[in-house]
């Protein structure tokens, strides 16, 4: 009797190790006292890509470095590159944000072969792309979290648009006036 319970502890802990290994579940409980004597209390669950999600969501994306914008084939205009909001550009996104009205058309649902490596989504929770970021976005439109793709490369001056490919020692730099549509290409070796 003791081995086969012994037996069952075994798998069922090995079958909750994958589990554990795609997120961590963070609760957070916040109490305050109002001035007239109630209590309001408020409770945030967030959701966390664990490092091992974070490498591979950095992994699918290294595939595309060599292409525009370090996106995937046909990305760079669902991405809309030129409208997305600057701050998505070069920085992580940071959880508890909410995305504005305005800025949810810059969400782009992520590709089905990116969702599979991700952890289940929970509730109503989706994924999606927003800049340079894969972030969890809830119903209410709120990051839960995020993370920002290094080979994700685009910057914008008031004039052009910039974009850097850098494989090895090889770099190629692709310049695009937005006013008369000339692109300037430059390969360092």
């Amino acid at each position: 009797m003791k081995k086969s319970i012994k037996a069952w502890t075994l798998i069922t802990l090995a079958g909750l190790l994958p589990l554990s290994a795609e997120e961590t579940t963070t609760t957070e409980t916040q109490t305050s006292h109002n001035a007239d004597g109630s209590v309001t209390r408020t409770e945030t669950t967030t959701h966390t890509f664990n490092p091992e999600v974070q490498t591979k969501v950095v992994t699918y994306f290294d595939a595309y470095k060599a292409q525009p914008y370090g996106l995937p084939p046909g990305w760079v205009s669902k991405v809309q590159v030129k409208r997305v909001p600057p701050a998505w550009r070069s920085s992580r996104i940071a959880p508890g944000v909410v995305v504005a009205e305005k800025e949810r058309t810059y969400l782009v649902a992520a590709p089905p072969e990116l969702v599979q490596v991700l952890p289940a989504p929970t509730g109503d929770v989706r994924y999606y792309v927003a800049g340079s970021n894969v972030v969890a976005v809830d119903g209410h439109y709120k990051i839960i979290d995020s993370v920002q793709i290094p080979t994700i490369k685009y910057t914008e001056t008031d004039d052009e648009v910039k974009i850097e490919k850098k494989e090895g020692d090889h770099k190629t730099k692709i310049e695009i006036d937005k006013d008369d549509g000339e692109v300037d290409v430059d390969e360092d070796h």
